[in-house]
């Protein structure tokens, strides 16, 4: 099966939304597929997210996607007014032979990534992350979120990730800490009474503040629960994925100094109104492969 390469550089160019008839008209323009021989292009959309599958309905056209034949442009008519939809478009030769997704545009703003290039390779370390920040009208701070697992990635939400090692034992052990403070400032002459019990007590408290801090602390690296890390523990170690999430405020870049070599890595940025939390502007998700070192 023969796949096309498809490059859309400029998408989305007109949205006009009528409101009498509450629904909106979306025109759609890409350029031209480098690859010979193509027979036409087909839209596909869906509301709500950029997720695939982009399965939308409720275009005068028919459901996603629509064929618009030998053209590098076209009108979807009768879409949801006030309804944020994603856009993506294919190349195709025969029924058999089509491209993977172009880029996603939507009606609403989303956050376009700068770099690193989408799919680069041998990306040096530290990687600097950019995006286009919002324009005019939008207030809004940015969360960047990058890691092993594509679908992990996708998949994150707005919020900010616990620490892998967030539990409450350390809590326990600073507790267990006050508690041998205050046992030292019994009385020179009440410790030497009870030598021969609090020997026995001072021990078994250093055994379980040391127990805790480790376990808390140790057990190695980010993702997956202790349940999880017990479960493996005789087997042969397996590669775990991992996923950061880094508030950025209002900033439009991050440098990442936490990367191993030789590793691909996926990414996106989500804009979060800082009027209303529930209302985010999430990009499409890049990859990227990083040097040998």
């Amino acid at each position: 099966m023969k796949l096309y390469q498809l490059v859309i550089v400029m998408f989305l160019f007109f949205v006009n939304s009528i409101s009498f008839a509450f629904c909106q008209d979306v025109t759609l323009s890409w350029d031209p597929s480098p690859t010979s021989g193509v027979d036409g292009y087909k839209v596909y959309y869906k509301q709500g997210n950029m997720t695939p599958p982009f399965d939308g309905i409720g275009a005068d056209q028919g459901a996603s996607p629509v064929d618009v034949g030998d053209t590098l442009s076209t009108m979807l008519t009768g879409l949801s007014d006030g309804v944020t939809y994603f856009f993506t478009v294919t190349a195709y030769q025969d029924p058999d032979s089509e491209s993977s997704f172009s880029n996603i545009v939507s009606n609403s703003w989303i956050p376009s990534l700068t770099i690193p290039t989408d799919n680069t390779t041998a990306e040096p370390v530290p990687v600097t992350f950019r995006w286009e920040t919002a324009p005019s009208g939008y207030d809004v701070t940015y969360t960047l979120f990058y890691g092993t697992d594509e679908a992990e990635v996708t998949s994150a939400t707005s919020g900010i990730l616990p620490p892998p090692w967030g539990n409450n034992l350390i809590p326990t052990g600073l507790i267990l800490v006050l508690i041998v403070g205050l046992l030292t400032q019994i009385e020179y002459g009440q410790i030497m009474s009870m030598k021969p019990v609090i020997k026995p007590a001072y021990t078994f408290l250093a055994v379980i503040l040391a127990g805790g801090i480790l376990t808390a602390c140790g057990g190695g690296g980010g993702g997956g629960s202790s349940s999880d890390r017990s479960a493996t523990s005789t087997e042969t170690p397996v590669t775990e994925s991992v996923l950061y999430s880094i508030d950025k405020g209002s900033s439009d870049y991050h440098q990442a100094f936490d990367l191993t070599g030789s590793t691909t890595y996926f990414w996106k940025v989500v804009a979060t109104d800082t009027r209303d939390p529930n209302l985010t502007y999430e990009s499409e998700v890049r990859s990227f492969t990083t040097e040998v070192f």
